[in-house]
């Protein structure tokens, strides 16, 4: 004789529910910046931070590094975040979570049913609550100890991440449903990780002209003489390495400037504390002093802001004009 035991309440809830481990959540994670990253790559090349699912108190809505701008300045950057985040609050799941078989889910809140969708306001919310995870990175590690595996922004949002493999589910059109949808997240993740993670970089710097300054005449009596100041215009480049097959020159990011070799004779006495004074006037950037070591005898000064490429150069040793000239560069061929 066979019996048959009811099911005792919630006894399937915790049985299926299997939370995510660290390791899928941060492998989810970098596959999900790297499509973000792809984005931001292909909208503007060096140009952009790429926005990013985890953020950071100095890189939420920013650049950590000062030579790129902000995501949050761009529509179309702000537009691919959002969309994730919407992605993620309607199906649990974004690209990188869907390849690695995980999704977040609603836990027990009393507010809306347990292991659905988290929702698109409280999915935007969760984003926010990260910067609390990120005090130390505490938060984003906590899923290491926490019984349920979870973060800060977990705890306080109702969440969880939970194992979620493909649904096969009963019948053929849903099955192929399932399967095109992750399909087309390995090809996101795969387009990311082309072109959305550098391997490498190079750089460098060209001369494209050169104009020599003609000095006036100097004081023989001065403990310094100026041999020559030469006004040159460089181009500075950088490219970033992809894996992408198509990526060209035309991601190479280039910064045109002036820049003056100015060199000089006598005065040096070995104390760094010596400095020559080198005083650049343009009209695009008014005037701008530059300190160089006296006993180099040689320096090189970047001048910024001069649009019609004319400068007036002036050099002084201890308030005293030891001479002064100007010089112009044509206009970028």
């Amino acid at each position: 004789m066979t019996a048959t035991l009811p099911a005792l309440p919630g006894l399937a809830q915790v049985v299926e529910r299997e939370y995510a481990s660290w390791g899928r959540r941060l492998v989810a994670a970098l596959l999900d910046s790297a499509v973000l990253g792809a984005v931001a790559w292909f909208v503007g090349g060096e140009r952009f931070a790429a926005p990013t699912l985890q953020p950071m108190f100095e890189a939420g809505v920013g650049a950590t590094d000062p030579g790129l701008e902000p995501w949050s300045s761009s529509a179309v950057l702000v537009g691919a975040w959002l969309l994730m985040l919407v992605l993620q609050g309607l199906t649990g799941q974004t690209p990188g979570r869907r390849v690695m078989g995980i999704a977040v889910v609603r836990t027990a809140d009393g507010r809306g049913p347990a292991d659905g969708p988290p929702g698109v306001l409280r999915s935007v919310a969760r984003w926010f609550a990260h910067l609390l995870d990120a005090i130390l990175l505490v938060g984003y590690l906590r899923p290491l100890w926490h019984r349920e595996r979870r973060t800060f922004a977990d705890s306080l949002l109702a969440t969880a991440v939970v194992r979620r493999p493909t649904d096969r589910g009963t019948g053929s059109a849903t099955r192929r449903g399932a399967l095109a949808v992750t399909a087309g997240a390995y090809v996101l993740v795969t387009v990311g990780i082309a072109a959305g993670v550098s391997v490498g970089s190079s750089g460098g710097m060209s001369r494209d002209a050169e104009a020599a300054c003609v000095l006036e005449p100097q004081d023989p009596a001065a403990p310094v003489r100026v041999d020559g100041i030469l006004l040159a215009r460089e181009t500075e480049w950088h490219r970033t390495h992809r894996l992408w097959p198509w990526a060209g020159d035309e991601r190479r990011e280039e910064r045109t400037f002036l820049a003056l070799d100015v060199s000089w004779q006598g005065g040096g006495t070995g104390d760094p504390e010596d400095t020559l004074l080198v005083r650049t006037t343009t009209s695009g950037g008014g005037t701008v002093d530059h300190e160089v070591p006296l006993s180099d005898g040689w320096a090189p000064v970047r001048v910024e802001r001069a649009p019609d490429g004319a400068v007036d150069v002036a050099v002084v040793l201890d308030g005293r004009a030891l001479t002064s000239c100007s010089a112009t560069l044509g206009p970028v061929a």
